[in-house]
């Protein structure tokens, strides 16, 4: 397979695209009316809003349960809502 300018450029632009239309990024805490401790938690256990991998995101998590505001829920382990296509290394598959 040859390289080909166009599709590469193309192809680089379409996860960007596809995480701020599916709103992946979408905040489900105020991190200014975020605690210390809850803040100090979040960051020990290195959460973050979008799971690099995708086999292994909050919604498939066994500390994970689902409600509140669309694309939230709460998590068991960081005692508050989290992103269900956040993670965290705490993750246990679901069983």
């Amino acid at each position: 397979m040859s390289f080909n300018r166009r599709r590469f450029l193309v192809s680089s632009t379409q996860l960007p695209i596809a995480l701020w239309v599916t709103g992946a990024s979408a905040q489900c805490i105020d991190e200014e009316e975020m605690s210390d401790s809850v803040r100090g938690m979040r960051e020990s256990l290195e959460y973050t809003d979008v799971a690099s991998n995708p086999q292994q995101v909050c919604g498939g998590c066994s500390f994970f349960h689902a409600g509140g505001a669309k694309g939230c829920g709460n998590c068991e382990v960081l005692s508050g809502p989290v992103n269900i296509k956040g993670h965290c290394v705490s993750w246990t598959k679901r069983a």
